[in-house]
């Protein structure tokens, strides 16, 4: 894993050295202004964008810095696309260990002991007023930090949790963190409500990149997301301690907001227009009381624009199946391959190719049960023979290969598990000897002969 990975900035330094970030220098609203000129870019797959003028005043704001398949995959370390060479160090840790998937990467993960470094965060104390919130979409319910790395821990196991949350600033002030009752922040705030005490909670902007990658991975419950990303690398992320909480976080942040969740005191946030193309209704969220506030002297801010996809976070989830397959494989041997398309971002549709001895709802059982795929609305598995990247091909596949009433199960609350493993019953394929035949003639029909190479 490259260093750019762990620090920001040398990843902004490597997006400038490869003409792959752009300073927007005019004056940029941070109402709707600024979210149009981000989504227009990522959508024509443009560079990422810096806005050093806002309006009003505050740190200067980084969007799409992860909206291609090379920045995404630069957010790990990767010197390009390919990520080969992490997927066969993951796959040589996975194999030194036994037990279930979960059971060795928390054995693994548990090894890594944090790096205790020194703060770059706390060069000077900060204003609320400083920070770039961002309203993205015209019924938004306020504006928001869109793209903070969340901390938080267990008031008895002391588990930490690292996770994307918005945090939207309400009309008082104050701020209001979302977070859903099924992940690992709602798990702790629940163990803290029942203990009626106040929950430490620590804001994060400007994390390494490849933290915020794993943040936003299904990485099972008792993995420590700081700990896979030091896994990965091969070293220990750098952390310091909080001024006034006992939580860790980078130590090369750019923003560190500190706080408290008391128990029971909510303020409602939203509607929040997101990837579904809609938006989230307003809900009763967390109130924070900010304890402490520090900043870089120099500081920038990360954010994130979501709506309909393309966006830069359809370009981190697509790291996740090549880098979570062999997981994948030690819970369930028999999958071949996994694509997880764009428009499903982090957990909406999942391809599964796999070897099938006969009919495939007990091999859908189980791969329901992986922290991978177990939030998938849509999980389609096929027969080892079918390209899951092709997605016309899956597509025509489950079409003319699925009966309705023998394949196709609705699971309340999670999904549609669709089998279309079963292969074809009489499968088209030209004559042998015809194939040859055409192919020698093509250019007596005066025809390109590369028009007659079957790629099937």
């Amino acid at each position: 894993m490259l260093p750019y990975a762990f620090d920001l900035r040398k990843f902004i330094e490597h997006l400038n050295w490869n003409n792959e970030l752009h300073t927007i220098a005019v004056p940029v609203a941070l109402t709707l202004e600024l979210a149009r000129i981000t989504e227009r870019v990522s959508k024509a797959h443009g560079p990422a964008l810096r806005f050093s003028a806002l309006q009003p005043a505050a740190l200067p704001i980084l969007t799409n810095l992860f909206g291609s398949p090379r920045r995404a995959a630069w957010a790990l370390g990767a010197a390009d696309e390919d990520l080969s060479l992490l997927t066969e160090r993951l796959i040589l840790l996975l194999q030194e260990e036994s037990g279930s998937a979960a059971q060795r990467l928390e054995k693994l993960c548990s090894a890594i002991k944090p790096a205790l470094v020194p703060p770059c965060w706390q060069e000077m104390a900060a204003e609320l007023t400083e920070l770039p919130f961002l309203q993205s979409w015209p019924d938004d319910g306020g504006s928001y930090l869109t793209l903070p790395l969340v901390v938080t821990r267990h008031p008895e196991s002391g588990a930490i949790n690292w996770g994307i949350y918005r945090v939207q600033r309400s009309s008082d002030g104050s701020l209001l963190i979302h977070w859903k009752e099924g992940s690992g922040a709602g798990a702790h705030a629940r163990a803290w409500q029942e203990r009626g005490a106040p929950m430490p909670v620590a804001i994060v902007l400007g994390a390494p990149p490849a933290l915020l990658w794993a943040a936003a991975a299904p990485l099972p419950a008792g993995v420590d997301e700081a700990a896979f990303v030091g896994l990965l690398a091969g070293e220990a992320l750098p952390l310091s301690r909080c001024v006034t909480l006992d939580l860790l976080v980078p130590a090369v942040a750019e923003v560190v907001l500190e706080g408290y969740v008391l128990p029971g005191e909510v303020g409602r946030e939203g509607p929040f227009g997101n990837h579904s193309g809609s938006y989230a209704p307003a809900a009763l969220v967390p109130r924070l009381h900010l304890s402490a506030l520090h900043r870089r002297r120099d500081a920038c801010c990360p954010a994130t624009v979501v709506g309909p996809p393309p966006m830069e976070d359809c370009y981190l989830a697509a790291l996740t199946p090549q880098l979570f397959l062999p997981l994948l494989r030690i819970d369930c041997p028999e999958v071949v391959a996994l694509s997880m398309p764009l428009e499903g971002i982090f957990h909406g549709c999942a391809l599964v190719a796999a070897a099938v001895d006969r009919n495939g709802a007990e091999l859908l059982q189980r791969l329901r049960t992986t922290d991978l795929l177990l939030r998938s609305r849509l999980l389609i598995l096929f027969g080892p023979e079918v390209n899951v990247h092709d997605y016309a091909a899956a597509f025509w596949r489950a079409l003319n290969a699925v009966d309705p009433q023998r394949d196709l199960t609705i699971l309340p609350g999670m999904g549609l598990n669709i089998d279309a493993s079963r292969p074809l019953s009489r499968p088209l394929s030209p004559d042998p000897q015809i194939v040859t035949q055409v192919a020698a003639r093509a250019r007596e029909y005066g025809l390109p002969a590369s028009w007659f190479i079957d790629s099937n």
